[in-house]
């Protein structure tokens, strides 16, 4: 009897779970596929739906289907019907391109969706289509991919894409979504435009290809695009202009924040497998000193917790680069002393071609270099069983091994990078706009990052157990702020009704033995932190940035906790813990 290598019914759902970080690492996928087509033009389109809740008081958009289209060259009908197959590539042996593995567009759909469409056409006007679906699969309806016919895009889809149709493309249309985390275009365009800039940034700066994201809104029967934006290079070597950082203050504005350094760029050969020899580069950014003393201008505190600072600890880590596309970000190459409050102000980029994929590991989802950790030989030699360093090269060097070529990458990297940190040491990251005042507005940074993230938290609670809403005039919540001793009422109460804030959160002088005070009214929760409380001065005030803002986040998911309290005993529970931990706090940490 014969049996088959794979039970497709079966493996489908293993085949699922194959490694994507997230959806925005899946969608990079097929924005490599139309890269690799030749398109100019690229839209990620999200496509959502109304829905009742709460007794159809209230309605919430939600994602419906995901798409991609693009402009590239298209596809014939035969190499449509491999397109949907695991392993078919027309790529594979291109020394250059993004693409080569062949599991890129059936991979990421199915690790996000249970069915997957395919419309693709080399003539204006003629799709060729085909389709996945998980279900048909498992059920053993679909045992292999339907071949393509012509078939035209539902007119409710194509509502949505630019006019005219390109005279050749593909789109790619995913539903039955039930592994994206981010349920709204918004969220998703939120969680990817990053990821998306940062990935493609050489290409967009080129201006090679625009990546567009358009979010719908399904209107009397047609998705009709509520809202439009273009992806912008992210680029965390701080080299490029006119990218997604916020603009640099005064006469920097439209410049390069970091600048090269000198000896820090490397080009060298590096042997593949079979010993055929390619270049492998590293280079290295720092921020620049006359942009280092702007910014501090702006700020009393660390410069880090500025917009610029926040954006670059984003990027925080060595970028490897794969034929101009990053494949992946990794923290552990940086490692200067203070870690992420000075790591985030240099940037090491390594790049190859995929000619080097088998040395440096690369997955076929393109988002992890396994091969390349951070390792020397002469730790390593005695926990491989080896008398010497040399006894080990040789050995390595004898079986053809890739560690020989990452040891030597490695080491470029790591001398790269202490030029770097060595340019760093020199510099003050404190702002020098003005010492920390006595209210706590030196806090500003950390109460607006915090602010931002809270309200995003809220919303998808919200959804979950839906809290009171905002109900404040203007006037009596100046009123409220007074009585609560908050400075500047009148700023603060625009600010919260502008924002439609549900939490506002204050770090000031407070007469008690409470490390913090929760208090919510009309909607509103007040979150005051004490900064004369020991926790505040030992622990709070001396952190770093990242540090801070954990430790506030989660003072604020418990006010949000005391908030969604319905119960009067209950709450008063909390408050007597709140003030009794706070007591238990100052006792334990003052030095009195």
């Amino acid at each position: 009897m014969s049996r088959p290598f794979i039970r497709g019914q079966v493996a489908i759902d293993s085949m699922r779970d194959n490694g994507f970080l997230s959806a925005a690492h899946a969608l990079a996928e097929l924005i490599d596929n139309s890269i690799q087509a030749g398109a100019d033009r690229v839209e990620l389109i999200t496509f959502e739906n109304r829905s009742e809740r709460n007794g159809g008081a209230r309605s919430t958009k939600r994602i419906e289907k995901i798409g991609v289209f693009d402009n590239g060259k298209g596809m014939d009908s035969e190499t449509l019907h491999l397109a949907l197959e695991f392993g078919a590539s027309l790529n594979r042996d291109n020394p250059v391109g993004i693409g080569k593995f062949g599991m890129g567009l059936p991979n990421s759909s199915i690790s996000q969706c249970k069915h997957v469409d395919v419309w693709s056409w080399t003539n204006p006007g003629k799709y060729m289509y085909t389709y996945l679906d998980i279900d048909e699969i498992k059920d053993g309806v679909l045992e292999t991919i339907p071949e393509p016919v012509y078939r035209d895009i539902p007119e409710e889809i194509l509502s949505a894409i630019d006019k005219p149709m390109p005279e050749s493309g593909t789109f790619v249309l995913w539903s039955k979504i039930d592994r994206c985390q981010w349920k709204t275009g918004k969220s998703i365009f939120k969680h990817t435009q990053d990821v998306v800039g940062r990935m493609y940034r050489y290409f967009l700066e080129d201006e090679k290809v625009t990546i567009r994201f358009k979010s719908t809104e399904l209107l009397d029967n047609l998705f009709i695009v509520d809202s439009e934006h273009r992806f912008l290079p992210n680029d965390p070597m701080y080299l490029m202009r006119d990218t997604s950082l916020p603009a640099l203050p005064d006469e920097f504005e439209g410049e390069a924040m970091f600048e090269y350094v000198e000896g820090c760029c490397y080009s060298f050969p590096v042997s593949d497998e079979n010993g055929n020899s390619h270049q492998v580069e590293i280079k290295g950014s720092v921020l620049k000193r006359s942009v280092l003393d702007k910014i501090r201008s702006t700020t009393n505190g660390q410069i880090g917790s500025t917009d610029w600072g926040k954006h670059a600890a984003k990027n925080y880590g060595l970028s490897i680069v794969r034929s101009r596309r990053e494949l992946s970000l990794a923290p552990e190459f940086i490692n200067p002393p203070g870690a992420k409050e000075r790591g985030r102000w240099y940037g090491i980029e390594l790049s190859f071609t995929p000619a080097l994929d088998n040395i440096f590991g690369v997955t076929n989802n393109k988002q992890h270099v396994v091969n390349l950790k951070m390792m020397k030989a002469s730790e390593d030699f005695e926990r491989e069983g080896f008398d010497s360093e040399h006894e080990y090269r040789s050995d390595l060097l004898a079986n053809n091994d890739p560690k020989l070529r990452i040891y030597e990458v490695v080491q470029h990297i790591k001398e790269v990078e202490k030029k770097l940190i060595n340019r760093i040491e020199t510099y003050n990251f404190k702002g020098n706009k003005g010492d920390v005042d006595e209210d706590g507005a030196g806090y500003s940074g950390v109460i607006n990052s915090v602010t931002s993230i809270i309200k995003e938290k809220d919303e998808d609670r919200d959804y979950v157990n839906p809290t009171e809403e905002l109900s404040f005039t203007r006037e009596e919540l100046e009123d409220h702020l007074r009585e609560k001793g908050i400075s500047k009422p009148e700023e603060l109460a625009a600010t919260v009704l502008k924002y439609k804030l549900k939490v506002l959160i204050e770090f000031l002088p407070m007469a008690t033995s409470a490390f913090f005070d929760v208090s919510t009214k009309k909607g509103l929760t007040l979150l005051q932190i004490n900064i004369n409380h020991a926790f505040f001065k030992r622990v709070i005030d001396k952190i770093p940035e990242s540090e801070r803002e954990a430790l506030v986040v989660s003072l604020a998911g418990w006010a949000r906790m005391e908030r969604e309290t319905s119960s009067d005993k209950r709450r008063l529970q909390l408050e007597m813990a709140r003030k009794d931990w706070g007591q238990l706090l100052e006792d334990y940490l003052d030095d009195d």
